[in-house]
């Protein structure tokens, strides 16, 4: 396997949703007023990648395994199909990068404490069963509400916690539109996805309601992620600044309408990823200019 083909493999769009929680969680650890340690929250993005590159190639695997992916398709790299890596390549990268992202894990918990453990062990599991065992993860309805929970509280405490040695309350109100735009590229991907999945009979939450009802959803999604803002300001006391993400409306409007009315849907999870980005980097400068 060469480095053009692991990049192909570890789907770097989808890697958005791994970054924005591990900056905006490094925000607020910063902005928490005590010792910010640059180097383990730096420790702690390496880990999270790692993981979350783990698991896109496990599920690249688990979907060769599973018959899901047999043919080239839009979002996965046909490594294995193609004949370009054998299926054990794929499995033992997957396996690398899990162990590499532990022992960078062992660190933090030597400098942070068994605090952070559970939270370590949470994602690494997510991320096995997201695509292995008997009723892997990704083939239930249940896909979008699991990495919603572990890509945004789990993940934006655990950022908090590595750069400051707290996790603030503040820092789990943040996590709630994290939470929002990660599900919204998970039901992205399974929306684009729905006719090949139903076909292999995945139960995702796109082939449960249905596209026209996805699709809705995702548009509640979005528009979620700019109404946090109302309580956040008027019942959590959070800054002014957070009404900042609201910038970012305007283009999501367009890019939702782009996908859903036109032909955009092959590259539909890079560009929710792409508005995944821009609010995340308007929640985190409100953060610090506020702090």
């Amino acid at each position: 396997m060469n480095v053009g083909q692991f990049i192909r493999l570890i789907r770097v769009p989808t890697l958005a949703a791994t970054a924005v929680p591990l900056i905006v969680g490094g925000a607020v650890g910063y902005s928490d007023g005590k010792t910010f340690a640059p180097l383990l929250w730096l420790d702690i993005f390496a880990v999270a990648l790692l993981m979350q590159i783990a698991t896109n190639i496990l599920n690249e695997y688990g979907d060769y395994k599973h018959k899901i992916d047999t043919v080239p398709s839009a979002g996965f790299a046909g490594l294995i199909i193609s004949g370009e890596a054998t299926a054990r390549v794929v499995l033992v990268a997957s396996v690398v990068c899990y162990g590499v992202a532990i022992i960078l894990g062992v660190t933090l918990v030597l400098y942070r404490g068994l605090l952070i453990l559970p939270l370590g062990m949470v994602a690494i599991l997510t991320g096995i069963f997201y695509s292995e065992g008997p009723l892997p993860i990704s083939s239930t309805p249940f896909g979008e509400l699991v990495v919603a929970f572990v890509m945004g509280p789990i993940e934006v405490a655990s950022a908090n916690l590595a750069a400051s040695g707290q996790i603030s309350m503040v820092g789990l109100v943040y996590s709630v539109p994290v939470s929002l735009m990660v599900a919204a590229i998970l039901l992205t991907n399974n929306l684009r996805d729905i006719d090949k999945d139903r076909d292999h009979g995945r139960r995702t939450l796109a082939v449960v309601i249905g596209k026209k009802y996805g699709s809705s959803l995702l548009l509640i999604l979005i528009v979620l992620t700019f109404l946090w803002s109302i309580p956040a300001y008027a019942i959590f006391n959070t800054s002014a600044l957070v009404f900042l993400i609201w910038l970012a409306f305007p283009i999501s409007l367009r890019n939702y309408f782009r996908i859903t009315k036109g032909s955009a849907w092959s590259k539909s999870v890079a560009i929710i990823s792409r508005l995944h980005l821009i609010i995340g980097a308007l929640l985190t400068v409100s953060i610090l200019l506020h702090f």
